[in-house]
């Protein structure tokens, strides 16, 4: 099998000849890698690490054409880009690392005042000729990515604002919601028509839970979550794509409408939460569900020995990947904190082990 016919196979919950790998890092991981891997593109460094899957977004991307830029740079280091967002790179105890900073709409008090927010549209971008440009990596699985309906709409509002307003404000929620979902509706659907069939997965992010517990109530994930996100999903599927969806944290009571939602793949099994027990949710969802993930970013991968990871990664082929389903990757991308010596570990031991 190629890397795509094995993460094919993997997401219908078929056994493949092995456990397939994805993998993704910050900017500055990246960076290090090139250097101390002699990885000379990003290509290269996917094959070193005997990557399955190459996340587009980044790599090979539509052509943008809008009337501002994708990203600039402001004052005193902010880069904002072309949703109003703006980041920041602080120094943590951990090393360099982007954060999001000044929530432009977190004063908005009225719809009249979000309405007014420069929203972009999908014709900011070009799809021309973007499906040729996918051919270098015909032989991997493709999977387009930055699709987001909760998470987004907080980096323009903040968090805190976002969950105040589904009580206080639910007008002013929906409505950023529906701006999101709109666009990435319209901007999926014209780069899936231009990839011609050529993309496999959607990975829709938004964070749902947190280390202990549901983010938001079952009753607000059914009436305002779920209607939006079913919309992406049914976009996906009607191209032939399937759909990872993202959310970090403790989130088994969502599991069940995810997948009547027609979700294929759950990303990141976030082992460190409560409840996200391997062998429970392989058990309960693996013949519905392809699981994506599991190999912690909290304590493992940056505090653990390289034998440690490796130990980690043969239990979770073992119990997640037992009859396929299973796509093994880290719990969040890779930080700073997360030496060589285990990011290794991690994609060779899974190399090693994980044939069937």
């Amino acid at each position: 099998m190629n890397s795509k016919e094995r993460v094919l196979a993997t997401v219908a919950r078929r056994q493949p000849d092995r456990v397939p790998m994805d993998f993704s890092a910050n900017a500055f991981v990246l960076k290090r890698l090139h250097e101390e891997l002699g990885a000379a593109s990003h290509r290269q460094l996917l094959d070193r690490l005997h990557a399955d899957i190459v996340d587009l977004r980044g790599v090979v991307d539509p052509v943008d054409c809008g009337p501002i830029p994708k990203e600039r740079m402001l004052d005193g280091g902010v880069k904002e880009n072309f949703w109003g967002w703006h980041m920041q790179v602080v120094q943590t105890a951990m090393g360099p690392e982007e954060v999001f900073v000044d929530f432009v709409l977190a004063g908005a008090r009225t719809l009249d005042d979000l309405r007014a927010h420069r929203w972009p549209q999908p014709d900011w971008f070009d799809f021309t000729g973007f499906g040729e440009r996918l051919d270098e990596y015909g032989d991997l699985a493709l999977m387009a990515s930055g699709a987001s309906i909760w998470q987004h709409p907080s980096f323009l509002r903040g968090l805190e604002n976002l969950l105040t307003d589904l009580l206080d404000a639910p007008e002013m929620a929906e409505f950023l919601l529906d701006k999101f979902t709109e666009f990435y509706v319209a901007f999926f659907d014209r780069m899936f028509t231009a990839a011609r069939g050529r993309i496999d997965l959607l990975r829709i992010a938004d964070d749902l839970g947190t280390q202990q517990g549901l983010l938001l109530g079952p009753d607000l994930f059914e009436r305002v979550f779920a209607p939006r996100l079913k919309r992406l999903i049914d976009l996906a599927h009607s191209h032939g794509v399937r759909v990872m969806f993202h959310s970090c944290g403790s989130i088994v009571p969502y599991i069940e409408p995810l997948i009547a939602l027609g979700v294929d793949v759950l990303d990141p099994i976030q082992v460190t939460a409560a409840g996200m027990e391997p062998q429970m949710l392989k058990d309960r969802f693996g013949a519905r569900l392809c699981l994506h993930g599991s190999i912690d970013t909290q304590r493992l991968l940056p505090r653990g020995t390289p034998a440690e990871v490796a130990d980690a990664v043969r239990r979770m082929c073992r119990v997640l990947g037992a009859g396929g389903g299973f796509i093994l990757a880290p719990c969040h991308v890779l930080q700073v904190d997360v030496p060589t010596a285990n990011v290794l570990a991690l994609y060779d031991t899974g190399f090693e082990c994980g044939r069937y």
